[in-house]
C-alpha cells in the first residue's frame, strides 16, 4: 500500500497540472497593475508562511497523540476540545481583531500558533490539551484577521476596485493547496525519511509562525474595523436579528443546513482519516496520503471554475451532484474500511475531490443569500449542529475498538441529508428571485 500512495500522489500531481494548464482562465486586468501586484506581494507571502505552518501539523498530529501511548478515545477528546476552542471564539473573531487591530492580533495568533507546535513536546495529557485549545483559539482569530486587513487596505487605503479581492483569493486559494502539498511531503521527510517521530513537523511549524511575526510587523501597517458599540445586549439583538432572518427565508435556511452538514463531514473527516489509514500493522506515509488530498482538492477547484463559469454549469445542480457523489463515497468507503484500505482511500481522495467544487460554489451562495447586515450571526446560528454532531461524533463513535466504519457510516448519512437539502434548494431555485443568477 506504501508504493501504491507514492504512486497515487505523482499520477495526481500529473493529471492536475495538465487540468490546470488546459482549463485555466486567461489573466485579467489587475494582473498587469504594478501597484496592485505589488500589494499582493505585501500579502500573499506572508498568509503562505501562516498555512504552511498550519498545514505542517495536519498529517502527523493524531499519530503523535498515539506516540505518546494514548487511546483513540483520549485522542478524541483532544480533538474535540481544539474544536469547542475554535467554535468559543468564533462569534468574537472579527470583534477582537477590530478592536485590537487586525496586525496586532496577526503577531499575537502567531505567538499562540508558536507555542502550541511546542507543546507537542510534552507527553502530558493537559499540556496537550492545553496546545490544542491554543491551536483553535489561534486558527479562528488568525485567519480571520488577515483577511479582514487585506479587504479593509484593498478597499480603503488603496481604493481598489471590489471585483479585485477576488483575484487575491483565488491565488491565495491556489497558493494553499500547492503550499499543503508541499507541507506533507515535507511532514513526511522530517518524521518518516530523517526519522525524528510524529513531533517533527509540529517543531518544524514553530518557526513558521515566528517568521510570520516578523513578516506581519515588517510588512503590514495597522488597521481597525469601524467603531461599533460591543456589549451584551447588541450581541443578544445581532443573534436574534439572525435567527429572525433565517426562520421565514427557505433559501437561507437550506443553503445554511447543507454547509453545515457538508462541514461538519469535513471537519469529521479531518480527524478520522489517519486512523483510517495507518494502522498497527500498516505504516502508512501520513504526509504523501494528506499531499494527495490537496491535489484532488486543487483539481476539484480547477474543473469547479472551469464548469460554472467558463460552460455556465448551474452551481445549484453541481452542488446537488457534489453532495449526493459524497454520500455514496463514504457509503462506500464505509463498507470497505476493514478490508480494503487502498480502495476506501481511494474514495476518501474523490471526497476531497468533491470538497473542491464544494467550498467555491458555497462562497458564492453564502455572499447572495446570506443577508449582509445579518450574515455573521447567521453563520454562528449554523455552527451550532455543526461542533454539536462532530464533536459527539468523536467521542462516541471513536472508541478503543476503532469505529472507522461507523463514522463513515455517520458521513454518509450527514451527506446524504445535504443531498435532499440540495435537491430542495434546487426545486425552489426555479420559480424564485435567485434562479436568474444560480440557474446559468
Amino acid at each position: 500500500m506504501i508504493v501504491a500512495i507514492y504512486l497515487t500522489l505523482f499520477a495526481l500531481l500529473a493529471l492536475c497540472v495538465t487540468a490546470f494548464l488546459r482549463l485555466s482562465t486567461p489573466p485579467q486586468e489587475s494582473a498587469t497593475n504594478p501597484t496592485f501586484l505589488s500589494f499582493q506581494r505585501r500579502y500573499i507571502p506572508v498568509y503562505l508562511v501562516v498555512l504552511l505552518g498550519d498545514w505542517l501539523q495536519g498529517p502527523y498530529m493524531y499519530k503523535l497523540y498515539h506516540f505518546y501511548g494514548f487511546e483513540e478515545d483520549q485522542v478524541a477528546v483532544i480533538y474535540v476540545c481544539g474544536i469547542l476552542s475554535s467554535a468559543l471564539f468564533f462569534p468574537a473573531k472579527d470583534i477582537l481583531g477590530d478592536r485590537l487591530g487586525r496586525r496586532l492580533t496577526c503577531t499575537l495568533c502567531c505567538l499562540l500558533y508558536a507555542s502550541s507546535c511546542l507543546m507537542t513536546l510534552s507527553a502530558s495529557y493537559g499540556v496537550l490539551i492545553l496546545g490544542r485549545c491554543l491551536c483553535g483559539l489561534a486558527n479562528t482569530l488568525l485567519f480571520s484577521s488577515m483577511e479582514a486587513w487585506y479587504v479593509t487596505e484593498h478597499r480603503d487605503a488603496h481604493e481598489f476596485p471590489k471585483e479585485w479581492t477576488q483575484v487575491t483569493f483565488r491565488r491565495v486559494t491556489l497558493g494553499s493547496s500547492v503550499v499543503a502539498i508541499g507541507a506533507g511531503v515535507l511532514a513526511d521527510v522530517v518524521s518518516r525519511w530523517m526519522r525524528f517521530g510524529p513531533v517533527a513537523p509540529s517543531l518544524l511549524a514553530s518557526p513558521m509562525f515566528l517568521l510570520a511575526t516578523v513578516l506581519v510587523s515588517a510588512l503590514w501597517r495597522e488597521n481597525y474595523g469601524p467603531p461599533t458599540e460591543v456589549s451584551w445586549k447588541n450581541a443578544q439583538r445581532s443573534c436574534t436579528k439572525g435567527l429572525a432572518a433565517i426562520a421565514p427565508n427557505i433559501d437561507l435556511f437550506l443553503v445554511g443546513s447543507i454547509q453545515s452538514l457538508f462541514e461538519t463531514t469535513l471537519l469529521v473527516f479531518v480527524y478520522i482519516w489517519t486512523p483510517a489509514l495507518d494502522t498497527a500493522n500498516n505504516d502508512v506515509p501520513l504526509g504523501v496520503a494528506f499531499a494527495s488530498f490537496m491535489v484532488c482538492y486543487l483539481l476539484g477547484n480547477v474543473l469547479c471554475e472551469n464548469l460554472v463559469e467558463r460552460l455556465g454549469y448551474s452551481m445549484t445542480r453541481v452542488l446537488l451532484v457534489v453532495c449526493g457523489a459524497a454520500s455514496a463515497v463514504f457509503s462506500l468507503a464505509a463498507y470497505s474500511a476493514k478490508n480494503y484500505r487502498f480502495l476506501m482511500f481511494t474514495f476518501l481522495l474523490l471526497f476531497e475531490l468533491l470538497c473542491g467544487f464544494y467550498f467555491p460554489i458555497m462562497r458564492i451562495l453564502r455572499e447572495r443569500v446570506f443577508p449582509e447586515e445579518h450574515r455573521v450571526s447567521v453563520i454562528n446560528w449554523f455552527r451550532i449542529p455543526l461542533i454539536a454532531i462532530s464533536s459527539l461524533a468523536l467521542v462516541l463513535l471513536h472508541d478503543s475498538h476503532g469505529g472507522v466504519p461507523e463514522i463513515l457510516t455517520l458521513c454518509a448519512v450527514l451527506m446524504g441529508l445535504a443531498f435532499l437539502c440540495s435537491l430542495r434548494f434546487a426545486r425552489a431555485t426555479r420559480d424564485n428571485a435567485l434562479s436568474p443568477v444560480l440557474l446559468r
